[in-house]
């Protein structure tokens, strides 16, 4: 009688542990699919150095005019303090551009 007893314990746990192993299986199949789901896949968009490149491209194209409004505040600060306005400098670089 003591050996059918340690039997059945043994027979539960391997029918838990199989249980277990079904149910873990499924929490696999599930996680799997939603990554699957959540992750794009390379031809659904531009990747990030697609997007970093475009900018660092816009943002060189704009240099220009990025230089001429500074230049222009820095005109209407030296007048507004009095002093002889950027573009009438020598020494200035950026008056050339203008």
């Amino acid at each position: 009688m003591i050996m059918r007893e340690a039997d059945r314990r043994q027979s539960r746990s391997l029918v838990q542990d199989d249980d277990l192993w079904e149910r873990l299986r499924a929490i696999e199949d599930k996680l799997s699919l939603i990554i699957e789901i959540l992750s794009p896949e390379d031809s659904d968009g531009p990747m990030l150095d697609e997007i970093l490149g475009r900018l660092v491209t816009l943002i060189a194209a704009q240099n220009p005019m990025l230089r001429r409004i500074d230049l222009t505040t820095g005109r209407l600060f030296d007048i507004q303090e009095g002093g002889t306005p950027r573009s009438a400098r020598p020494d200035d670089e950026d008056g050339a551009d203008a």
